[in-house]
């Protein structure tokens, strides 16, 4: 009975097309373990994706956790990558600074320094110098004063026998190398200055008439005057001489010993050939120190042969004076 339904639903089924084939089964055995075998199904089916959903949150969580481990790394390696390039360049910059700076402390030294950058024997040289400067300026401070101090300076009244007596004391001081001596005695020198020159003057006395005076006032000025230029530069030859304890400044030694000094320093001998050595040390600045100050000892040589010729000139000055004026 069942065989015959079976074969007739099979060729019922034949018949029928493809989308909407249907094979009903009537076997309740079948039917009911078909409907257990689909529950079942659904079930694993449904639990499967259940599953499959609880995994694809997970690896979507677990993607995403590594997504922002991984920023993290790569942030932290970032970083990490930065602050140790920044710290190396950092120390390269402090190393190549601190390097700089050590050579233009020892560039700064070698062209500036004591030694080698403010020419040969900075302080004595400067000492030298200025000792020189000091004791050529007092020839014309101490010339003055000297000058002055004459019995036969312009203005001075002297009396004829005073004058006459003290010359005659001191005859044996006629000799004028003491002139060029800085060993004399300064006393020597003066007598020799008055010597050449003379006795002072005569003046006129408040008992001579009005005419007579001024005529002797006038004769005594001119001579005086034609005096000066000599006297002044005999003062300066004496004032030469003079040490220590004389005019201004530090100078220690007489304008002619000071010169004697400067000579030795730079005209030759060993202190020369010291100095001459110790200029293949120094730098370019110190060379040029040391150009600055021979520079400078030229000047103030020049200046006190400009002076010594202005001397000079006046005294030839005068004496032509005296010869074309005659006699008042």
């Amino acid at each position: 009975m069942t065989r015959p339904f079976l074969f007739a639903a099979a060729l019922a089924a034949l018949s029928v097309p493809a989308q909407a084939q249907i094979c009903p089964v009537a076997d309740p055995i079948w039917i009911e373990g078909h409907v257990s075998a689909t529950a079942a199904l659904n079930g694993q089916v449904t639990a499967l994706g259940t599953a499959v959903s609880a995994a694809r949150a997970l690896t979507a969580e677990m993607v995403l956790s590594a997504i922002k481990v991984n920023v993290s790394q790569i942030a932290t390696n970032g970083e990490r990558e930065t602050n140790v390039a920044s710290g190396t360049h950092q120390a390269v910059a402090g190393t190549l600074a601190g390097v700089f700076q050590g050579e233009a402390m020892v560039e700064a030294k070698e062209q500036y320094g004591i030694e080698t950058g403010q020419g040969v024997n900075a302080c004595g040289s400067v000492s030298l110098l200025q000792d020189t400067n000091e004791a050529l300026a007092n020839i014309t401070f101490n010339g003055r004063g000297l000058y002055r101090n004459l019995d036969v300076s312009p203005g001075k009244v002297t009396p004829l026998p005073e004058a006459t007596r003290d010359r005659l004391d001191h005859a044996d001081r006629m000799n004028a190398a003491v002139l060029l001596d800085p060993a004399a005695n300064d006393q020597d020198r003066a007598s020799v200055i008055e010597a050449m020159a003379g006795l002072p003057m005569p003046k006129p006395t408040s008992q001579m008439p009005g005419s007579e005076a001024d005529l002797m006032m006038l004769r005594a000025r001119r001579v005086e005057a034609l005096r000066s230029p000599a006297l002044v530069s005999l003062s300066a030859v004496r004032a030469a001489a003079l040490g220590a304890g004389h005019g201004f400044g530090m100078a220690a030694q007489s304008p002619l010993k000071q010169l004697d000094a400067l000579i030795a320093q730079y005209g030759g001998g060993p202190a020369f050939e010291t100095w001459s050595a110790g200029l293949a040390g120094q730098s370019e600045h110190g060379l040029l120190i040391e150009l600055g100050r021979l520079r400078s000892i030229t000047l103030t040589l020049r200046q006190a042969l400009v002076e010594q010729q202005a001397r000079t000139t006046a005294v030839l000055g005068t004496m032509l004076a005296a010869q074309a004026g005659g006699g008042l």
